[in-house]
């Protein structure tokens, strides 16, 4: 019993020390949290933050709806390098001026939704910006537009004068020098969505391509990339205007059956390899797209289609057309 009590109480001695130390330990703590500076790009809520702001800046979705005045914009400064040091060659810049009538397009992408267009001589705040397959794209909050020659970085200095129309220029060949003519009564304008698109409205029977083949002399034949294949298992029906920029040139107003006759249409239709058809040319207009082979033959037939069905061409598309009909030997597609 007093071997139990003389233990009891060196055990009771002790613990004023250990509560001491324990106490002496928690104040540092404390003191070393208080004084010692975090460490702010590390912190786990400021790179959650930080992840949120960047998916947000990046969403075409969100950036399309976001006011001037948002928060978003006080993120920009820091947070956009990052987003273009990812995409090499891509815009990178603070401010773009646009000198021509830009489509503002949903996405990055010219088969995305129409939104509106830019005003002649506006600059815009650059959000954001992603290399795309042709184009570098640029977000000014509005939405999306592609850089080209009518972007630019800097305020653009006063026109020059620029060289004569082309209705005062003329070709040698007769063929080109009507689809130079034919090109001069289209229309330019925007293109425009009145209307949603359906694939479904402009539907084909997989019987073309019995007829596209029979048209060329019974060769399975791609003019794009001047290749001869050995069966149509290698290649898709493909239209000469895209489906989906006929539509955003025209057709959106036009009745069920001119949509399906177009669709179906010889005039607009040849065969393309499925990557030429699905991926490189998909949706896009000349001035977005042309062909590695008969480049002559292909600007000829767009004007011809369009001419046909009274659609419209942008400034873009135009020029494009021109330059490359005006050194063109003929329109004949090579085989």
């Amino acid at each position: 019993m007093k071997l139990f009590k003389k233990k009891g109480r060196r055990r009771s001695k002790k613990s004023p020390g250990v509560s001491k130390l324990i106490l002496w330990v928690i104040v540092a703590g404390f003191a070393c949290t208080i004084f010692t500076p975090l460490d702010s790009s590390t912190s786990p809520t400021r790179v959650a933050t930080e992840r949120r702001l960047r998916a947000t800046v990046a969403s075409p979705a969100v950036s399309a709806k976001a006011s001037p005045t948002a928060v978003v914009r006080a993120t920009v400064e820091r947070i956009v390098p990052a987003l273009k040091s990812d995409a090499p060659g891509c815009y990178r810049h603070s401010q773009a001026w646009v000198s021509g009538e830009m489509n503002i397009r949903q996405s990055p992408s010219t088969a995305a939704r129409i939104l509106g267009s830019t005003l002649v001589g506006e600059h815009y705040d650059v959000v954001a910006s992603r290399q795309g397959e042709v184009y570098c794209w640029i977000d000014i909050q509005l939405g999306w537009i592609a850089v080209t020659d009518f972007v630019s970085a800097t305020n653009p200095q006063a026109p020059v004068a620029t060289a004569a129309p082309v209705a005062t220029r003329a070709s040698s060949n007769i063929a080109v020098q009507q689809a130079l003519d034919a090109l001069q009564e289209l229309t330019i304008a925007l293109e425009k969505r009145c209307s949603p698109y359906d694939a479904d409205v402009y539907s084909y029977p997989q019987s073309v391509e019995a007829q596209i083949i029979s048209r060329m002399g019974g060769r399975i034949y791609g003019p794009y990339t001047g290749t001869t294949y050995a069966n149509q298992r290698e290649t898709d029906i493909e239209h000469i205007v895209a489906r989906s920029e006929a539509h955003d040139s025209g057709l959106c107003a036009a009745d069920a059956q001119t949509r399906k006759s177009f669709a179906r249409d010889l005039l607009n239709l040849t065969l393309a390899s499925p990557s030429v058809n699905r991926h490189q040319k998909r949706g896009k207009d000349f001035a977005e797209w042309t062909p590695a082979r008969n480049k002559c033959w292909y600007a000829d037939m767009i004007i011809k289609v369009k001419t046909k069905y009274r659609l419209s061409v942008d400034s873009r598309e135009k020029a494009a057309l021109e330059n490359v009909l005006l050194s063109c030997p003929s329109v004949n597609m090579a085989m």
